[in-house]
């Protein structure tokens, strides 16, 4: 229990200082989330349902900064594709409590970043489950809960913006320093993933009078996981680039955007949960939204998204090799039920293919919630 106290301080921190000093409106934000899809034989399993009910709170602490603490639920649901192989899978329960601290070191320019973890969610499971757990982590499909739960972690950094112009440019960098955990029921191996750090930098401003520019790009450097103290895996460098072009057209505002995660450092080594196979990868999408306001109190934002995803297919190959493909297309309808209350109804569907050999295994799905934002 003792490896918890640090991140437990983290969030108690934040918990007992920001009804003491909170100066600004205090935000709620939940919601109700369900997604099911569908796969064509090639897997193990031929069905993935998630609900999910994400909760978070904000608090403005006067000129000091803020805080934001964040957990939910999230229920599984894997059918099988053999049950005589692999039967039905459930895991429900909590996910994790978050919390970050945001101090202003130099307001509207510096902010010092404080962050913690800690590890109410599902973060030991049965040996049979690693097959919810590799379900989720698809980047292709994007499901909206894609981690149920860890050993918790600590982190800080910063973040600033400096004004270029009509421009600003924006920089930081962060640290995470995740904990040891045992990952699956009935093993003694704990697992300590590796620690991360991160550096950012960015640039948005106007264009011209009604069209908005946002660049960004991140480093990502992870150590390597350890397993009972021994190191295995690890994920390596990763870098991440992102660019979004907003154009507003009387009462409608138009975004095309799209991003870039390439990861290097390929591994295949044992870890806790298995033969881990992390080759060089790249995920690729990009998509397009619009805002479109229809009286006072309501906004339509239709939106369509594509991504593909591509790893090399061993550790020694410089060739990508296509994994998946997947579109994405639906509408949110936000209603502004009075000043600080407001409703957003998300519906939308899913298809594409996942890479199995030499076929290729469809899929389709949908999404569909409700999300709830009060600001006092």
């Amino acid at each position: 229990m003792s490896r918890y106290l640090a991140v437990l301080a983290s969030v108690l921190a934040v918990a007992v200082v920001s009804p003491a000093v909170a100066q600004g409106p205090i935000t709620a934000r939940s919601a109700v989330m369900f997604e099911s899809y569908k796969f064509d034989p090639g897997l193990v399993f031929n069905k993935v349902v998630e609900l999910t009910v994400p909760i978070g709170l904000g608090a403005r602490l006067g000129n000091f900064g803020s805080v934001a603490l964040s957990s939910g639920y999230a229920k599984v649901d894997l059918t099988s594709a053999d049950p005589s192989q692999l039967p039905s899978q459930t895991i429900s329960g909590l996910l994790d409590t978050e919390a970050r601290l945001s101090i202003n070191l130099v307001p509207g320019k510096l902010l010092l970043l404080m962050s913690g973890a800690v590890p109410t969610g599902t973060k030991t499971v049965q040996q049979e489950q690693l097959a919810i757990l590799g379900a989720l982590s698809s980047d292709v499909i994007g499901f909206s809960a894609a981690n149920l739960g860890t050993g918790g972690n600590v982190g800080g950094g910063f973040a600033g913006a400096i004004p270029v112009g009509r421009f600003a440019v924006g920089f930081g960098a962060t640290y995470r320093l995740p904990l040891t955990y045992q990952p699956v029921i009935g093993q003694t191996r704990d697992l300590k993933p590796g620690a991360e750090i991160r550096v950012r930098g960015g640039l948005e401003g106007a264009l011209a009078r009604r069209t908005y520019l946002r660049m960004a790009g991140i480093y990502a450097r992870t150590s390597k996981d350890q397993v009972n103290a021994a190191t295995v895996n690890g994920i390596g460098n990763r870098i991440i680039g992102y660019i979004s072009l907003n154009q507003t057209v009387g009462s409608t505002t138009l975004t095309l955007y799209g991003f870039d995660v390439f990861r290097g450092s390929p591994q295949i080594e044992a870890t806790a949960t298995g033969a881990a196979l992390l080759p060089r990868g790249n995920l690729l999408a990009g998509g397009f939204r619009a805002d479109v306001g229809v009286g006072r109190t309501v906004t339509l934002s239709p939106r369509v998204e594509y991504r593909t995803s591509s790893a090399a297919p061993d550790p020694l190959a410089s060739a990508l090799e296509f994994l998946g493909r997947s579109f994405r297309a639906g509408v949110d309808a936000r209603f502004a039920l009075s000043r600080s209350v407001a409703a957003v109804i998300q519906a939308g569907g899913a298809f594409g293919t996942f890479a199995r050999g030499p076929t290729d295994v469809p899929f389709n799905g949908y999404r569909g919630g409700v999300h709830l934002e009060i600001t006092p």
